[in-house]
């Protein structure tokens, strides 16, 4: 099962942010594009926690690869403030590609092993956008 990306209905347009929901799929996802600011980053953040909890989504793709350094302070809040109410919505699969920029990888890395012990869904890295989606599309085996 593979999300169809042009049947989203498009959240958010910035020039820091594209965000969209493929409401077949319950997929919302967040392309970075390049430097978001400090207010931007958590803006984005919290547009799309809000709607993850209003509307029940179960998967999230994460574009971070035209994405730039995150602040050490923008860091700090994401993992004491922001996952901890992400880890209590319904969401299931979050699949992430990861920004080209190293020090953005290095702080999203850092932020994954801070929350290790706490998460609540899948999470799962990979370099291809249809890899992804297919992963986020494939139904769970669950026992009965």
């Amino acid at each position: 099962m593979v999300a169809e990306v042009n049947q989203s209905c498009i959240l958010m347009d910035e020039e820091f942010l594209h965000m969209d929901f493929v409401p077949d799929q319950s997929l919302i996802r967040l392309q970075w594009k390049g430097h978001a600011r400090s207010g931007q980053y958590r803006y984005g953040l919290e547009r799309a926690l809000a709607f993850v909890r209003g509307h029940d989504v179960r998967h999230w793709l994460a574009d971070l690869r035209g994405m730039t350094a995150i602040l050490q302070e923008d860091e700090h809040w994401a993992n004491t403030e922001w996952f901890p109410q992400l880890f209590g919505t319904g969401l299931e699969k979050m699949a992430i590609l990861p920004s080209r920029d190293y020090f953005n990888q290095t702080s999203v890395q850092r932020s994954f092993t801070a929350v290790d012990g706490q998460l609540t869904f899948q999470v799962a890295w990979f370099e291809a956008e249809q890899d992804a989606l297919d992963w986020l599309g494939k139904a769970e085996a669950r026992s009965a």
